[in-house]
């Protein structure tokens, strides 16, 4: 009985921190393949404790016996050593998220209209980016699909460089 009154409370504690994680996220729309990924905005204590609303804090609770201010609770919580760590993961988490999301826009990218006025210097710089991607995907985890889609990039836009640069490029672009 104890256990799970205490995991109601650190469920009840934990809700308002994870929608305001959420409202750091940047939007899908601000994500631009051709760009570095957004990472997740800075956490900000007063934003976040003006963010909370007493009625809803005592609506979401049907715990007995809670005395105090939620709020100087979340002060104290946030000063802890155990916030750092759990905020860290969550950084960790979001910013993966994005990168991941960053990468399939990436994939999904239309590079053989973005090629026909490029530069041979803007073509190999996409080649780096997109390798720089496809390492990245590498340490997100499994996702042959992604990467299929990225070599293919590769070597469309490695079909455009000229012949001699091919030769030079090819060994370092060979996934």
């Amino acid at each position: 009985m104890l256990r799970r009154y205490l995991t109601e409370l650190t469920h009840t504690l934990m809700i308002p921190l994870e929608q305001y994680i959420s409202s750091l996220m940047p939007l899908q729309k601000q994500l631009n393949p051709f760009r570095q990924p957004p990472l997740l905005q800075q956490f900000q204590q007063e934003a976040f404790i003006n963010s909370l609303n007493d009625s809803n804090l005592k609506k979401d609770t049907d715990l007995k016996g809670l005395r105090g201010s939620w709020k100087e609770l979340y002060r104290k919580f946030i000063k802890s050593p155990n916030f750092e760590l759990w905020f860290q993961s969550k950084r960790t988490e979001a910013n993966q998220r994005l990168e991941l999301l960053h990468v399939q826009q990436l994939s999904e990218a239309d590079l053989y209209s973005w090629k026909t006025d490029k530069h041979e210097v803007e073509i190999v710089d996409m080649l780096l980016w997109i390798r720089d991607r496809y390492d990245a995907l590498q340490r997100l985890g499994n996702h042959p699909n992604l990467q299929d889609h990225l070599k293919n990039h590769i070597d469309t836009l490695l079909e455009v460089v000229p012949t001699d640069l091919q030769s030079t490029l090819k060994p370092a672009f060979n996934l």
